[in-house]
């Protein structure tokens, strides 16, 4: 027992979302703690991993990382499982503290968890994210790019790292991103500043090649 209670075990599971509580964390203190919540093909394993290295360098301070359950049907509702998360841990209130990550489909409900709930989400990583849509729709008629065209206005104070890859599925993604960036500067944001795009040589659509990109979207997410 330390002098701020017990020290709870570092890997548990709630409500079938899988958490990774930092090292340290413990029962009675009253320090709260960021969150990375990640959607998609990365696990909950890698995902902390590059958390504890980011967190030994000093980029990022220890943080709770929550993988949500996957099914083929079901969609993962962000909103639904951060307020599941904050019910039971000491989380930061301030969206600056509250990441979230998706990739491919799940890229999408992690932009949208920004753009549609910016004061629960602040920064979100989207790899590889799929805006041809479940319909294959070409930029033209992507219909998350038509949406984001539609709106009067974007949040502010957010962070939004958005990368895809030259192989495979990947390679045709380079003509959404070009729309998707000229969109976001149309809407008053900053390449580096409110968000980056980044051609990632050499990546794939699979779930390998997202765990090996998300330790440098995660290291910009903390930049300032």
């Amino acid at each position: 027992m330390t002098c701020y209670g017990w020290e709870m075990e570092r890997e548990q599971n709630i409500g079938g979302v899988k958490v990774r509580l930092p090292e340290g964390y413990t029962t009675e203190s009253s320090r709260r703690y960021p969150l990375l919540l990640v959607l998609g093909d990365i696990g909950l394993d890698s995902a902390a991993e590059w958390t504890d290295s980011l967190h030994a360098e000093g980029v990022i301070p220890g943080i709770i990382v929550a993988k949500s359950p996957m099914t083929i049907c079901e969609v993962s509702d962000p909103k639904a499982i951060l307020a599941t998360l904050a019910g039971r841990y000491r989380l930061l209130e301030a969206p600056a503290g509250r990441w979230i990550c998706g990739t491919g489909h799940d890229g999408i409900t992690a932009l949208r968890a920004v753009l549609d709930h910016p004061d629960l989400f602040g920064r979100a990583a989207c790899l590889s994210a799929s805006f041809e849509g479940t319909e294959g729709a070409p930029p033209l008629h992507s219909p998350m790019l038509r949406e984001l065209e539609g709106r009067s206005s974007l949040p502010e104070k957010t962070r939004i790292h958005f990368d895809y890859g030259t192989m495979g599925l990947d390679e045709c993604y380079e003509p959404y991103h070009r729309d998707l960036a000229s969109i976001l500067r149309g809407k008053g944001w900053q390449d580096e500043r409110e968000f980056r795009i980044v051609r990632a040589q050499g990546g794939s659509h699979d779930s390998a090649s997202w765990q090996n990109r998300l330790g440098s979207s995660l290291r910009w997410l903390a930049g300032r």
